[in-house]
């Protein structure tokens, strides 16, 4: 996939919506499920536009089809799901999804800012110790660690993406970009 409009482009893990037990696993700041989930919706909504595009690395959401359905209708943007642990396909209405992947996904950005004009990036729900052409400057983007500290293990063309690390908020390509310039300097 090649994606062009850079503005266009965010991506997010692990909202769990509806799962009341991570609130206290993560030690999420809310004081029930129903005003995370308010929360999460609120932060995607004043983020994402319609034509947008989201990358959702894995576990969405905890309930049957018709609660994936009730939250996804509450969201703008094209959506492309890479699958997590706590995602089951049973669950996942595929109408709502432009894509559901199921362990990896590979992209091309076209940025005119990089050397040679492209960025690639490899998309899964776990950090990798190895990507696609990771030893070519690719990047990988990733969730499941609910912001434990793992930083010392990555590299600095990793970011965590999950809403823990990101103020429950969808993060931009841009803030993507900003973030893997901050870890190359470190």
């Amino acid at each position: 996939m090649v994606l062009k409009n850079l503005d266009e482009i965010y991506f997010t893990s692990d909202l769990h919506l509806h799962h009341a037990n991570i609130i206290e696993y993560c030690d999420r700041p809310f004081g029930s499920v129903e005003l995370m989930d308010k929360t999460i919706i609120s932060n995607w909504n004043n983020t994402i536009k319609h034509g947008d595009w989201v990358f959702i690395l894995g576990d969405f959401c905890l309930g049957d089809r018709k609660m994936w359905k009730y939250f996804l209708s509450q969201l703008p943007g094209n959506k492309i799901l890479i699958m997590g642990n706590h995602d089951r396909v049973g669950n996942i209405p595929s109408d709502k999804f432009v894509e559901v992947v199921w362990g990896f996904l590979n992209l091309e950005m076209k940025d005119p800012e990089i050397d040679g004009g492209s960025q690639r990036i490899t998309l899964c729900h776990y950090p990798m110790y190895s990507w696609y052409q990771s030893h070519k400057g690719s990047w990988q983007l990733f969730g499941h660690v609910h912001e434990k500290v793992i930083e010392d293990r990555l590299s600095p063309a990793q970011v965590d993406v999950g809403v823990d690390k990101n103020n429950f908020f969808p993060i931009s390509y841009q803030g993507v970009k900003t973030q893997i310039t901050k870890n190359s300097r470190r």
